[in-house]
């Protein structure tokens, strides 16, 4: 019976020893003097050292360690990049704070772009413009109240208040804006009140200083401390391929908030000429096209370059479903500052004056005269002294070309010095005698 006991009281201590091995390996570990594995705090120290002391966050290996590449994707928040599993939560604490805020500094430091950069420049002077005009409608009106004459209704008209919305940009310190002429004009209808919403919160009120309906501009003049002011570019220099930005106001009265959105793209061309549509008296000549998105809204914002310097005017798209298909058009700098000039000065653009008369080449004409070719027009007239004399024109010259594009007849000639201004110059290629010289026009004021 003993020898039971003995037995028992032996097996017992062999299983209280392996108790102890299983459940308490430190102890173990701290009697023989031997190294215990899966414990986080005994792990190489490059593992859990900051940026600064060896290592590239985010290498994709193991920091500080060299021609041992780590496994990418595995790295969390709280331990070091790439060390192949999730580390010990505490290794946050031991990061020391010199090197989160090196970590910071490396992180905004990549993200700030010429880009960015350019949209704090330009930014704070691109306003949202809210134009309410006083329309009038055709409605329907019941003829009785009594319901014994049911449902009779007379036609009327009647008068209600509509907004409509764009953006604009701030040109000058007196607190002049540049927008689109179709913001703030519609048809025959000018808008009644017009107010600018600064990119601080600021509503201003609008003085509609001038519109030009050829060119699509209008300048608008607000009052206030501490206006924000745009720098204005040059059109001689756009690159086909650079960097564009649109800054606007897309989303108009949809969402209350003074800050624009700003959309990236490139000049995708320069020189971008439009036929007039019947019954508009605006013309659109020497556009930039861009491919940075413009949607309604954006109409009277700023196209900017890399610089933050303004360069167009966003005016409209080509579209087939009626929404941003990147076939945007700007009106460019230059022409913007001239008939800003024009209408902050004068209030309107001045009438131009060639002193030039022109006639078609009909084939009576090109019979009479001998002229095989009747594409083009004849000048029939020159007015002593005027623009037309002084560059050298005369009676019976053919005018084949205008500003490089071919002319057939008097519409077309018509059309192309369309709404040119005051000061503006003319290229002709003009045949006499059989042979092509080139001359230039400069337009003069009536």
């Amino acid at each position: 019976m003993a020898v039971w006991y003995i037995l028992a009281a032996f097996v017992g201590a062999l299983l209280g020893i392996v108790f102890l091995v299983v459940a308490y390996p430190e102890a173990l570990s701290s009697l023989g003097g031997g190294t215990a594995t899966g414990n986080a705090d005994s792990a190489p120290a490059s593992l859990l050292e900051s940026p600064e002391s060896g290592g590239q966050p985010g290498s994709g290996g193991q920091p500080g360690l060299s021609g041992q590449p780590g496994q990418p994707g595995r790295s969390n928040a709280f331990g070091a990049p790439g060390a192949g599993g999730f580390a010990d939560p505490r290794a946050e604490f031991r990061r020391s704070p010199s090197g989160l805020i090196a970590a910071n500094e490396a992180i905004s430091t990549s993200r700030r772009t010429s880009i960015v950069s350019a949209v704090e420049r330009a930014g704070p002077a691109v306003v949202s413009i809210v134009a309410t005009f006083q329309m009038r409608r055709r409605g329907f009106s019941p003829m009785f109240d009594d319901p014994f004459f049911g449902h009779f209704v007379v036609p009327r008209l009647y008068t209600r208040e509509e907004p409509n919305t764009g953006s604009g940009v701030i040109i000058d310190e007196a607190g002049y804006i540049v927008t689109n002429a179709h913001v703030v004009q519609l048809g025959d209808y000018t808008a009644r009140r017009i107010r600018a919403v600064l990119t601080d919160g600021r509503s201003l009120v609008c003085n509609l200083v001038g519109v030009d309906v050829m060119s699509d501009l209008a300048v608008l003049h607000v009052e206030g401390q501490d206006i924000p002011v745009a720098a204005l570019g040059r059109s001689d220099d756009i690159m086909t391929g650079e960097w564009a930005i649109t800054i606007g106001n897309p989303l108009g009265l949809a969402v209350e908030d003074a800050q624009p959105a700003v959309a990236v793209g490139v000049v995708s061309a320069l020189g971008r000429n439009f036929r007039r549509q019947q019954g508009s008296r605006t013309v659109y000549r020497d556009m930039i096209q861009t491919d940075a998105t413009i949607n309604p809204g954006n109409s009277g914002g700023p196209l900017v370059n890399a610089l933050g310097e303004v360069i167009g005017i966003n005016t409209f798209i080509l579209s087939e479903s009626g929404g941003s298909e990147g076939v945007g058009f700007a009106i460019p700098i230059d022409r913007v500052r001239r008939v800003a000039d024009e209408l902050i000065q004068y209030g309107g653009t001045r009438r131009g004056w060639t002193g030039l008369s022109v006639i078609d080449i009909t084939e009576y004409v090109a019979q009479e005269l001998n002229i095989d070719n009747r594409l083009g027009v004849l000048v029939n007239e020159i007015d002593p002294d005027s623009p037309a004399d002084v560059a050298g024109i005369l009676v019976m010259d053919v005018i084949r070309k205008i500003n490089g594009e071919g002319i057939a007849s008097y519409p077309e000639a018509r059309e192309a010095l369309y709404g040119s201004l005051v000061g503006d110059s003319i290229e002709l290629e003009v045949e006499r005698d059989g042979r092509l010289m080139p001359l230039v026009l400069h337009i003069a004021e009536l």
